[in-house]
Formats: C-alpha cells, sequence, structure tokens
C-alpha cells in the first residue's frame, strides 16, 4: 500500500478542506515503468472515494471558492472514454458530485471536481492498492484498516460484476427544458425519428423497464403528445411523440446514467442535434435551421450563486426574467435561440460555454447585473463587454451597447475589453451586458421593473439583430 495526504509541501502534511482558499500539491509515487495512466470508474463506498486506475499518479489539487470546489488533476493519466464528461452523484462526506472529464491530452491530464457543501470534512487521504489498481480517498478519522481497503468493491466499466440487469428508472423534466432518461447503471443508445409522425425513438440495449418506474406528468400544454416505453427483447425502446411545431434533439451527455432530451420550438435550436438529422443542418455564420441563425442567452449565475445583491433582491433573478424577454423578441424577429439556464439552477461557467460552441452558436450573449461596495452607490449605467481582441465581439458589442443607451437612457460607462470566462473561451462572438448597478437605489428600482427590463431586453435584441444582418455570411 502507497498511502499519501492531501498536502502543501510535503507527502505527509494534510489540506484542511475547509479552509480559505489556497493551492496545493497532493503527491503520489509515479509508476516507475513512466507508463501511461488510465482512469477506468470513480465510484462511492463506505470508506471514501475509490478510483480504478492502472498505477499510482502525480496528483495536484486546488482550492477554488464560489462555487466551493476542490479540483484534483491526475497527471500523465487519461481518463476511459467511459466516464469521460461524467457526473457521479455523491452527497455524502460534504461532497455533493464529482465531475470527470479529461482536461489535457497531450500530455494527459485527467480532472477530478469535486463540488462541496457545507459539511466538507476536514481532511482527506489517499492510498493505493497496485495488486487491485485502485486509488481510495477517503476522510481522515474513518476506521478503514488495510483489509476493508483491499475489499472495496469496484464495479468495471462493463457492469458484468453486477448480476443485477441494468433498469431504466424514469423520465422526468428538468430546468433546461429537457426530458431526461434516468437509468441505474450506464447505458448506450441509438436514435431514429420518424418525421412523418414527428416521434422520436431511443433504443436502449441490455436494460430492463423497471417496476417502479416514473413517469412525467404531461400538461394539456405539453409539447409531448405521448411517450411510450416497450420492452423489445433485451431492449427498451422510449418513443416520445411532439406535437406539430415542436421537435427533440439530443443534449451533449454529462451523465453516462442518463439521456437528456432537448424539447425545441420551431424557434428554437438546442446543442445536440440527432446524428439522422445533422445532414439536413446547413450552417450560415452560425448553427441554422430553416434559414435561422442562433443567439445564445446566457442569464448570469443562478441557484446558490446569486450573483449581485441589494435589499433581499438578487442579479440571478433580474437577468433570468430580462433574458427570458430578450429570447422571446429575438424569435419573434425570426432567430432561434437557447439558453443556458431557464430556471434558478447551478451551473458552471464551462457548460454555458459549451452549450454555445456544441450549438454552433451566431452569437453569445451573457446578461449580468453590475454592483459595487454602499460607499459607490451613487454609481450608475451600463457596461458591455467583449473579449481583448476579438474584433466582431467588439462590433457587437458597440451595436448591442448603442441601443441600450438610446433606448434606456442609462448612463453610458462605455464597451470595454475584459477577461471574462464566457466571453474568452467563446469561438463566436461574444459579449457580456451588465445592465445596471444593483446598488444603486434609483437604478436598482429600474432593473427590477418588468417595463424596464423590456425595454432593456428590446434594445439588446435590436442590437444583435443589427450585427447579425451586417455581418452574415
Amino acid at each position: 500500500m502507497v498511502g499519501t495526504c492531501f498536502g502543501t509541501q510535503a507527502i505527509n502534511a494534510q489540506v484542511p478542506l475547509v479552509s480559505p482558499l489556497r493551492d496545493n500539491d497532493l503527491q503520489a509515487q509515479l509508476p516507475s515503468s513512466g507508463q501511461q495512466l488510465q482512469l477506468r470508474n470513480v465510484q462511492v463506498n463506505a470508506d471514501g472515494f475509490v478510483l480504478q486506475i492502472n498505477g499510482s499518479p502525480q496528483m495536484r489539487t486546488s482550492r477554488v471558492a464560489n462555487p466551493d470546489r476542490i479540483i484534483l488533476d491526475l497527471q500523465a493519466t487519461e481518463v476511459s472514454p467511459y466516464i469521460h464528461n461524467s457526473v457521479v452523484p455523491i452527497n455524502r462526506y460534504g461532497v455533493r458530485q464529482i465531475r470527470v472529464a479529461q482536461f489535457q491530452k497531450y500530455p494527459a491530464i485527467t480532472r477530478l471536481v469535486f463540488d462541496l457543501d457545507s459539511t466538507s470534512p476536514v481532511n482527506w487521504q489517499s492510498s493505493y492498492d497496485q495488486t487491485r489498481g485502485l486509488l481510495l480517498l477517503r476522510p481522515v478519522g474513518l476506521s478503514v484498516t488495510e483489509k476493508n481497503t483491499s475489499s472495496l468493491p469496484v464495479t468495471s466499466s462493463s457492469g458484468s460484476n453486477n448480476s443485477l440487469p441494468t433498469t431504466i428508472n424514469g423520465l422526468s423534466f428538468n430546468g433546461y427544458g429537457q426530458l431526461v432518461i434516468d437509468a441505474s447503471r450506464a447505458i448506450t443508445y441509438r436514435s431514429s425519428l420518424d418525421l412523418a409522425n414527428n416521434t422520436y425513438s431511443l433504443t436502449i440495449p441490455a436494460t430492463r423497464i423497471s417496476s417502479q418506474l416514473r413517469r412525467p406528468v404531461l400538461g394539456a400544454n405539453s409539447p409531448i403528445e405521448q411517450i411510450r416505453l416497450t420492452q423489445v427483447g433485451d431492449a427498451v425502446v422510449v418513443s416520445v411523440k411532439m406535437i406539430s411545431g415542436w421537435q427533440i434533439s439530443e443534449s451533449v451527455r454529462t451523465n453516462p446514467q442518463a439521456i437528456a432530451l432537448q424539447l425545441t420550438s420551431v424557434g428554437q435550436v438546442n446543442a445536440g442535434i440527432p446524428p439522422n438529422t445533422r445532414s439536413q443542418v446547413q450552417p450560415n455564420y452560425g448553427n441554422v435551421t430553416s434559414g435561422r441563425q442562433l443567439v445564445v442567452i446566457d442569464p448570469g449565475h443562478g441557484g446558490p450563486d446569486v450573483g449581485a445583491t441589494r435589499n433581499g433582491v438578487y442579479e440571478k433573478d433580474i437577468v433570468l426574467a430580462m433574458s427570458k424577454q430578450l429570447g422571446r423578441i429575438l424569435q419573434q424577429m425570426g432567430y432561434s435561440v437557447m439558453y443556458t439556464r431557464t430556471e434558478d439552477i447551478d451551473l458552471d461557467l464551462e457548460p454555458r460555454v459549451q452549450m454555445a460552441e456544441n450549438a454552433r452558436a451566431s452569437a453569445f450573449v451573457s446578461v449580468h447585473v453590475n454592483s459595487l461596495d454602499a460607499s459607490s452607490s451613487q454609481v450608475n449605467g451600463v457596461e458591455t463587454y467583449h473579449a481583448p481582441s476579438a474584433s466582431l465581439g467588439k462590433n457587437l458589442a458597440e451595436l448591442v451597447h448603442q441601443q441600450i443607451i438610446a433606448s434606456t437612457g442609462a448612463n453610458d460607462r462605455g464597451v470595454r475589453s475584459a477577461r471574462f470566462y464566457v466571453i474568452t473561451k467563446t469561438s463566436m462572438p461574444a459579449i457580456l451586458v451588465e445592465t445596471g448597478f444593483i446598488t444603486n437605489p434609483s437604478e436598482a428600482s429600474r432593473l427590477v421593473d418588468s417595463n424596464y427590463q423590456g425595454r432593456m431586453a428590446v434594445a439588446i435584441a435590436q442590437g444583435i439583430d443589427q450585427f447579425l444582418k451586417s455581418y452574415r455570411r
């Protein structure tokens, strides 16, 4: 057994996970042969977290705040395609979930992001079982004998060690306007689309329908006409029939145990396009369906990340309401629209960018509310940002900003460049609009007014429209 602790410089030093934000190194013994390692599985059990990996990697870890998370990078390690971009639900040891992805290919780095809650344990310790190829991360203080460690159960990626069948446990709607199919274990599938009947079907092999299957309630205004699950041999076929004017497309998978299907109106396009219909989509400076250019609208913050706040009013609520108005206006103008969120949910920055990239959007617009400390409450006005050296982003920002100032009469604080993640990591023209200061009493009263939000939304939409018509190729 090779053992280490989360530490700073010395291998045996421990890192308190409830300490202030700081960077730390977690060193472990590298394989003597220097071979490329592969992370094959991540699981939780009664002792901690179990990583199935063919060697003990060198590790680096850092603590990041707001939202609170730990980033663990496994050096010289590839992630199995089976678990790349997966999310492992935890809800134990102060960890809500673990996100797994290939952070870098050359040299290979596998990244695990531990999303924490307020009950995070003080210390963690790692130990590697060379016989079984298991790396155990356990909270310090739990009594874990070496015998227990060597007998940790780990399911292989094929799932063949478990005699219980994989089951389809339920279908539900999430805050992204998606229908989610949940299974008891990782699943694969193939899809087909019946255009004549507007029915989308998934065939999920090696699965059974759970006897306690959960179904969503389809209301009178639901875009789904019917959902049918059928057991065909050892496979489950899920058929979803949409009403006229609506369609289904596949979203990027972040959880191998779930399939998320995006429901979109004829005025919307989403991040995933069914494989058998991709040839029908002709790009025109972005992802365009039936000649429509796609605009991704990003309401800032969400969930526990409330953003700027004053007197119990949260930025996340203002920008969500404003963004929905903006989306409706753009659709009326004939554009396709995708939102990064439509509900009050927690969403990191990287998924927002990835949605726009996967959708091949024509433009990306992030909506925010500004703030300063109490001593600067007199400051007010609108700022519009683009990424440094982004000429198209600057043009978009200038057109949108001009429309906002002319329409709202807000104080003009100018068009600026900044390295905000969502506008520097997007490949399409992207801007971030600070629509006003919530810390200015007069401006705050306008920002919470739906009529003023509407005027702001119209102005942003007009600027976007000017840009896309001017630069359409």
